[in-house]
């Protein structure tokens, strides 16, 4: 099993990024997240940021644990501020069915 956080975004500030990398690390370490995408993009369809980073993790729950965690929602400030984009969790195939069936990427109303 595997899970993906992937963020797509622009960078606002060049100069920070740098120790936003450094705010993130331990962060990954502690939770075992591997980066195994940190790159420019270039678009060959539709609408999309020019940066992308893509994180692995064991599982789903790995995945939305680090995301959530108050460390990394804290560093998540400082992301926003710098960078703008979007960010989602991605389950591998093999977790998939399993979170359609639970509700969790229906839409709803609040």
């Amino acid at each position: 099993m595997s899970a993906y956080v992937i963020f797509n975004y622009k960078i606002l500030d060049r100069r920070k990024i740098d120790q936003l990398t450094e705010l993130v690390k331990p962060i990954d370490e502690k939770y075992e997240a591997e980066v195994i995408v940190g790159s420019p993009v270039k678009t060959i369809e539709g609408s999309t940021f020019p940066n992308m980073v893509i994180y692995k993790f064991k599982n789903f729950a790995a995945a939305s644990q680090w995301f959530y965690s108050k460390e990394h929602q804290e560093v998540s400030i400082f992301r926003n501020a710098v960078t703008e984009g979007w960010a989602t969790i991605v389950p591998g195939i093999s977790e998939t069915d399993d979170l359609i069936q639970s509700g969790y990427f229906e839409c709803k109303d609040t």
